[in-house]
């Protein structure tokens, strides 16, 4: 039976360019939400603060998108909130919303928090939590039947932190679109995104987060260039050009690596396959992971990476064949480690069943087991 679903997303829109401010991960989400409902021939409803250049359309008689300003009262027209069955709520800041905008008590309401507060500290010990937001965090919990977390620690802390019933978490995962990442030849790829064949070629895709830890790729990638010839570093993630990259390469790069650097700026989902293709290896140096969407995307296009042990990423790593999972996160580690892949390359493969580990990561499936879950 058909039913109403009603998305909010007022953090972020799929309409903005991944990589960009608020846009990452959860935009994927929430793209990849939409399509399955629609395809299951769902009536979607999807709220999103209004943005400029938003390029997100979906011609489809059961979708409708709606740009508001949640600031203002009464943003959300009743007859909305009136027929939605089923609502969806992404990061904490739509939970906000939601609670203050929907009230009708025959409403199923699933919360995605993509990241909590407290997580953030589990993962990184120098992180100084917000108490204001884990009050918030709190509250919304309260409000929802059910929440959602993409990793034990995730559910771990949802309740000895925030004190979640278990009877109101529900384990699932993101996912990747097998028809966006796929292996493609490597000279093929660096032809595309104009590298060199000989270059040794290094990856980070990512927003320009102190989480994400591009800080700290750099200052690894500036202790490897002096031990590998034609190393470079790609960085997809962040507006090209702009002051804040300006800034990132006056507080952390001089003009000795700015030519071994590339900047790839933001890249679209159907695109990324190509830069993760031309890589010799994707360098994961993230603070703090819910789940690890960019590490399953570089293994669903056979690329190797090198990630810290957080969020899901040691699940689908097989540590020293399709990649290395670090035990400590520094510049001097990271280089270390890097080096040693290099040298030990030849060990480092796919075999023929791997797609099998990551094949339950599909959207489809991954969306197919959450909705038996919640079994609507």
């Amino acid at each position: 039976m058909s039913k109403v679903y009603t998305i909010v997303s007022i953090h972020s829109c799929p309409g903005q360019k991944i990589g960009l401010g608020n846009s990452g991960g959860l935009n994927i989400y929430v793209k990849n939400l939409i399509f399955y409902l629609i395809q299951k021939k769902q009536k979607v409803i999807f709220l999103s603060k209004k943005h400029e250049n938003c390029d997100f359309k979906i011609h489809n008689k059961n979708f409708n998108l709606l740009h508001i300003d949640p600031t203002k009262k009464n943003c959300v027209p009743e007859k909305i909130i009136n027929d939605t069955n089923v609502l969806i709520s992404n990061y904490y800041t739509s939970g906000v919303f939601s609670k203050k905008n929907f009230s009708k008590k025959k409403l199923l309401k699933i919360n995605i928090s993509h990241t909590l507060e407290y997580l953030k500290k589990e993962h990184f010990s120098d992180y100084k939590v917000n108490i204001n937001r884990i009050n918030k965090e709190k509250s919304i919990f309260e409000f929802f039947d059910y929440t959602l977390s993409f990793s034990k620690l995730e559910n771990d802390t949802l309740i000895d932190k925030y004190g979640v019933p278990i009877k109101k978490i529900i384990n699932s995962t993101p996912g990747f679109e097998r028809k966006y990442f796929y292996n493609q030849k490597k000279d093929y790829a660096r032809k595309n995104i104009n590298v060199k064949n000989e270059d040794k070629l290094l990856l980070f895709v990512g927003r320009n987060d102190l989480l994400k830890g591009l800080d700290i790729a750099i200052s690894g990638f500036k202790i490897l260039e002096k031990q590998i010839k034609s190393i470079k570093l790609g960085i997809v993630g962040g507006d090209l050009g702009s002051s804040e990259q300006k800034k990132i390469e006056n507080d952390l790069i001089n003009n000795d690596y700015k030519d071994k650097i590339y900047w790839f700026g933001s890249v679209s989902q159907d695109n990324l396959k190509k830069y993760y293709n031309a890589s010799d290896l994707v360098v994961i140096p993230s603070r703090s992971e819910t789940f690890g969407i960019v590490c399953l995307e570089a293994l669903a296009s056979e690329t190797h990476v090198v990630a810290t042990n957080t969020g899901r990423m040691k699940d689908f790593i097989d540590d020293g064949k399709t990649g290395i999972l670090l035990d400590e996160l520094s510049p001097n580690y990271l280089s270390k480690k890097i080096v040693n892949f290099f040298e030990n390359k030849t060990n480092f493969i796919f075999d023929d069943n791997y797609y099998k580990k990551i094949q339950k990561f599909e959207w489809q499936n991954v969306l197919d087991d959450l909705f038996q879950k919640i079994n609507i």
